[in-house]
């Protein structure tokens, strides 16, 4: 015996309440943590001299979860999948612009020896370290110019020049850097030889460059051999779903199915990380 109208009314109003209770009290706390993300990776990305309000990265955010989730519902008509992939984009954007950050001080750590160079030059042809500074930037590419051209600016506006470069080891902290502006430091005060230590540092700085491009060349194989195995499980699970075309729904309809490819999809993760460790040496 079917409901009669009135039940139906009732039950759309209760559910319509649940519904509107649960968006009341899910959607504030989603809108903070998505907010906080975005202040995040907006502080993160003016480190890198790239000005993204944070409004805009939350909109990119929605924007691009919106687009997984509608491809995922389309791909797999399942609303557990749908939102999972909805909430993809926000997972990996701390992800992403880890990567634009170090992709980018890489670049800054690969230009120095050149910086270091043409500085040594400026400071033979009788310039002050400060003259020299000013000289030298519009000469560099555009990672490293930014990153002297803050030194600079922090010069005149009235810091002194070593606290200056103490700040740029603490806005980049990595080795070559390091290696730079700890000897700079005691031999500005002290009138040391500042081209014999710039041009050593050089010659240390690109010494190491070369040592990490011989690494990645005799690793190369071994990088190639993780990405197919990377790539194997996916490209398998595609083939044999055109081969058994009820095989990927049969796994996807079922629990046992869905435990299975999510345990294979983690343990595919971790193996991918390991190769990632095993691979990431240190000259």
């Amino acid at each position: 015996m079917g409901m009669t109208l009135a039940e139906y009314l009732f039950l759309a109003g209760g559910t319509s309440l649940l519904a509107l209770f649960a968006l009341r009290t899910i959607a504030p706390f989603m809108r903070s943590r998505l907010e906080k993300k975005a202040k995040k990776h907006a502080s993160d990305l003016r480190e890198e001299f790239l000005l993204l309000p944070p409004g805009k990265i939350m909109l990119l955010l929605i924007v691009s979860g919106a687009a997984c989730s509608a491809f995922a519902l389309v791909a797999i008509p399942d609303p557990l999948w749908a939102a999972a992939a909805g909430i993809l984009p926000v997972l990996l954007s701390g992800f992403a612009v880890r990567f634009f950050r170090t992709r980018r001080r890489k670049k800054v750590i690969s230009q120095m020896p050149g910086f270091l160079d043409i500085l040594a030059g400026q400071i033979k042809a009788g310039h002050s370290m400060q003259e020299a500074l000013s000289e030298t930037i519009p000469l560099l590419p555009r990672e490293i110019g930014k990153e002297i051209s803050w030194v600079f600016r922090l010069c005149r506006l009235g810091t002194p020049l070593s606290e200056a470069f103490l700040l740029w080891e603490e806005r980049l902290p990595c080795e070559e850097v390091a290696l730079l502006v700890r000897p700079l430091r005691v031999a500005l005060p002290a009138g040391g030889n500042i081209v014999d230590l710039l041009e050593r540092t050089r010659d240390i700085l690109r010494a190491r460059n070369r040592m990490e491009e011989k690494m990645r060349s005799m690793t190369a194989q071994a990088r190639l051999q993780a990405v197919v195995l990377t790539l194997l499980p996916p490209c398998f699970v595609f083939v044999l779903s055109k081969v058994d075309p009820v095989f990927l729904p049969r796994c996807l309809g079922t629990f046992q199915g869905k435990a299975i490819l999510a345990g294979a999809g983690i343990l595919q993760f971790l193996g991918w990380l390991a190769i990632r460790k095993i691979l990431a040496v240190k000259p």
